[in-house]
């Protein structure tokens, strides 16, 4: 039996592997001495063909759990090696091991594009990890909250989303800490914003903001901040990028319905209806050509930080001083 795991969002297929080792250990070997992890970046095809063909120990079968062996492992002979030992594999035998391949990517994000995938991609149990739709997400959280036996009202559950975004590590523990800190209580809006770490991108709306209204002192303040807690450059122009392409979308839909809403806006760039009301809120201060100007300025940016020997606060400052 072949399983596959993979995809950006490496909570739930983390989730999905526990949960597969942990019926592997209820109902063939509550021991655990069937069962082994292989750190695909380290692995070598002898270790692998040793561990496949190994019979189990007082038990039916053997799991082997492989992690990454595709994304890390710098072998491209392995990928081969691994895929014609599965195709010589009789995979309608009774006593066959378990073999479970994770992967922390996708395939379009994989920097390996291998046979070894797409042998892998086939497999009836292959499930990919995709990151939650805005919807998706807020189903996800009103789910755990109640698993948790936590308690938190729909607008409140759609703020926390904003917040937090889709990393579901950070907000498996926000909930956590908010259901703790509740306790019996409903968790509120208020308690969200006292003790939820914001994304970045909150900061980055408020540089925007900043930028947009010409308070240039603010801006400059904001981005000492940000470097200040050592954040890297390449990560602010980013979300910098992200943000003033989202404005520039909307903007272009403004033009061409001027009546348009968030949840039309959210729908059409994929974005959560939060970020496209506080889009909506800071595009008025721009106008079209603008916001053209400034994105050029920052594909301008991406350039010298690149090529450039000045420090990159510098050169951030000068971009915010030009605007």
């Amino acid at each position: 039996m072949i399983i596959f795991l993979y995809g950006e969002d490496t909570y739930r297929s983390s989730q999905k592997l526990q949960q597969i080792k942990a019926k592997f250990l209820k109902e063939v070997d509550s021991a655990g001495l069937n069962l082994t992890t292989l750190d695909g970046a380290k692995l070598k095809f002898e270790e692998f063909n040793q561990q496949v063909k190994a019979a189990p120990f007082l038990a039916r079968k053997r799991m082997i759990v492989i992690k990454n062996l595709i994304s890390e492992n710098k072998s491209k002979e392995i990928q081969k090696e691994v895929v014609e030992l599965l195709n010589q594999t009789d995979q309608d035998s009774k006593d066959e091991n378990i073999l479970v391949f994770w992967e922390s990517t996708s395939h379009s994000k994989s920097k390996s594009k291998s046979a070894l995938w797409d042998r892998l991609a086939k497999e009836k149990l292959a499930e990919e990890f995709k990151p939650l739709t805005p919807i998706q997400l807020n189903n996800w959280i009103e789910k755990e909250i109640k698993n948790q036996s936590g308690k938190m009202d729909k607008q409140a559950i759609a703020f926390l989303a904003a917040t937090v975004g889709n990393d579901l590590w950070q907000m498996s523990n926000e909930i956590t800490k908010l259901i703790n800190y509740c306790q019996e209580k409903p968790i509120t809006l208020s308690d969200i914003e006292n003790l939820v770490k914001a994304r970045f991108d909150d900061n980055i709306f408020n540089l925007v903001d900043a930028l947009g209204t010409n308070n240039k002192k603010l801006a400059l303040k904001l981005m000492s901040d940000q470097f200040n807690l050592e954040a890297d450059e390449m990560y602010i122009l980013a979300m910098l990028i992200r943000q003033f392409r989202i404005l520039l979308e909307i903007k272009d839909l403004i033009n061409e319905r001027p009546k348009i809403t968030k949840d039309l806006i959210a729908r059409e760039l994929q974005i959560h209806p939060f970020v496209a009301q506080k889009a909506l809120w800071q595009v008025k201060n721009f106008t079209f050509d603008k916001l053209k100007q400034i994105y050029q300025m920052l594909l301008d940016l991406d350039i010298k930080l690149k090529t450039s020997q000045a420090k990159p606060k510098v050169l951030f400052d000068l971009f915010i001083a030009q605007i």
